[in-house]
C-alpha cells in the first residue's frame, strides 16, 4: 500500500513538472514556429512548424547585432559594479553587529517592494538638468542602482551560512579584512555570488523602462528598445521580430549554460546545515 502511494505520488510530482515545463516552453515554441514561417505565411495557422524559412534570422540579426553587443555591454559592466559593492556590503550585514543593522536590512528590502518606474520621472528630471540624458556611464550607474539591493539581500542570505570558525581562524592568524575578503571569503563563496551575478545580469539585459527614459539616441539602444522599436503603426514584420526575440535571448541563456553548476550550488546552499 505504502509503495502504491509513493509511485502515486512520484507520477502526480512527474505530471505537474511536465505541466510547468510545457507553459514555460510554449511561448519560445510558439516564437520559434513564426521566426520560420515566410511573410506571406505569418497568419497561417501552425501547430507544427511547416516551413524553414532562415532569412528571416538573417534579417533579423542585421538588425539587431549592434544591439546585442549594447545590452551584453550594459549587463556586464553593471553586474561587475553591483558585485564590487553588494559583497562587502553583504558580509558585513551578516557577520557584523552594529546600531540600525536591522533598519537597513529593512531599508533593502522596501526597496525591491517598490517598483522602479515610480522614481524615474524625478530621475529623468534630475539627470536631464545635469545634462547627464543619453550618457551610456549615465545607463549603467542607474541599472547597477537599482539591481543594488537585490544583489546585496541575495548574498546576505548566503554569507550568513558561512561558518563563524573561518573568520575567527583568520583573525588569528593576522589577516586584513581586505586580504580576508579577496583571498578566502570570494573563492568560497562563488556559488552565492554567481547566483546574485546571474539575477543582475538577465534583469539588466532585460531591463526596457529605464533605458526607454535615458536613452534618446538609436545607436545607443539596448535589445529591448531595439525589438519594441520594430512595432511600427503601418507594419510589423511578426516573423523578424520572432526570430530576433529568438537570437536575443542567446547570450543570457549562455551565459546560464557557463555558471550553471555555480547556480544549481548557490540556490542548494544553506539547504542543509552542517
Amino acid at each position: 500500500m505504502a509503495t502504491k502511494q509513493k509511485i502515486t505520488t512520484r507520477l502526480v510530482k512527474i505530471v505537474i513538472h511536465i505541466l510547468f515545463l510545457i507553459v514555460a516552453l510554449l511561448p519560445i515554441y510558439a516564437t520559434l514556429i513564426i521566426s520560420l514561417t515566410p511573410d506571406g505565411e505569418v497568419l497561417s495557422p501552425q501547430i507544427f512548424p511547416r516551413f524553414l524559412d532562415l532569412s528571416t534570422y538573417t534579417r533579423g540579426l542585421n538588425l539587431i547585432l549592434k544591439n546585442v553587443i549594447y545590452s551584453f555591454f550594459y549587463a556586464a559592466v553593471s553586474t561587475c559594479f553591483v558585485a564590487v559593492v553588494s559583497i562587502p556590503a553583504a558580509y558585513v550585514l551578516a557577520k557584523y553587529k552594529f546600531k540600525l543593522k536591522k533598519i537597513a536590512l529593512f531599508l533593502i528590502l522596501v526597496t525591491q517592494m517598490m517598483a522602479g518606474i515610480i522614481i524615474l520621472p524625478s530621475l529623468y528630471s534630475t539627470l536631464n538638468k545635469m545634462g547627464l540624458i543619453n550618457k551610456i556611464g549615465t545607463l549603467i550607474f542607474v541599472l547597477s542602482s537599482v539591481n543594488l539591493a537585490l544583489s546585496v539581500w541575495l548574498l546576505y542570505g548566503f554569507f550568513k551560512t558561512l561558518p563563524p570558525a573561518i573568520e575567527d581562524a583568520a583573525t588569528i592568524d593576522g589577516a586584513s579584512y581586505l586580504y580576508f575578503l579577496l583571498k578566502i571569503i570570494i573563492p568560497i563563496s562563488g556559488p552565492g555570488i554567481a547566483v546574485s551575478s546571474i539575477f543582475v545580469f538577465v534583469n539588466t539585459y532585460n531591463e526596457f523602462v529605464i533605458p526607454l527614459f535615458i536613452l534618446t539616441d538609436r545607436v545607443k539602444y539596448p535589445i529591448t528598445l531595439s525589438l519594441f522599436s520594430l512595432l511600427t503603426d503601418t507594419t510589423i514584420r511578426w516573423n523578424v521580430l520572432a526570430a530576433s526575440s529568438m537570437l536575443a535571448i542567446i547570450p543570457p541563456i549562455t551565459i546560464f549554460f557557463i555558471f550553471q553548476k555555480y547556480v544549481i550550488s548557490g540556490l542548494t546552499a544553506g539547504s542543509v546545515k552542517s
